[in-house]
């Protein structure tokens, strides 16, 4: 019997021993859908910095629920893995959602920006985006965040 051990990727490795954190989440697109239908609903403007909102202002109905779905979906994977450690601790930081800014680069990757005192924040203790990933299958979109806090 040959024993496999598990190999980091080179991107992790250079780290050293970080401490990992994983968030996942799901959402149900149709709820965005049906929320962006609702005159004067606030969550939007709560939830997304400007740069999102400006960027969903040019897509259909149905485009922008795909979008701010997959974004919320994000920020809530996000969420959960830099709390994901301190379970049954109160959270270490409360911070806006609108202090994470979901972005895709070139290639239509996914990345971070982050704001005010979350920037701070993340400055401050090291913390920082492995991976992140987005994905939407029919009504339903899934994100999946990787941390070194």
């Amino acid at each position: 019997m040959i024993a496999l051990k598990p190999k980091l990727s080179e991107s992790v490795q250079g780290l050293g021993h970080p401490n990992l954190s994983l968030g996942v989440d799901l959402v149900f697109i149709p709820e965005f859908r049906k929320a962006l239908e609702e005159p004067g609903t606030a969550f939007f403007d709560k939830t997304f910095t400007r740069w999102e909102l400006a960027k969903a202002s040019a897509k259909s109905l149905s485009e922008r629920a795909v979008f701010f779905s997959g974004r919320y979906s994000a920020k809530e994977a996000f969420v959960k893995a830099l709390d994901g450690p301190r379970i049954h601790l109160p959270p270490a930081f409360r911070f806006l959602y609108s202090e994470i800014e979901i972005r895709n680069d070139e290639f239509g990757r996914p990345y971070c920006r982050f704001y005010g005192n979350l920037s701070d924040y993340m400055k401050k203790t090291g913390s920082s985006v492995i991976s992140l990933s987005i994905t939407h299958v029919e009504e339903y979109a899934f994100s999946e965040i990787l941390l070194s806090l």
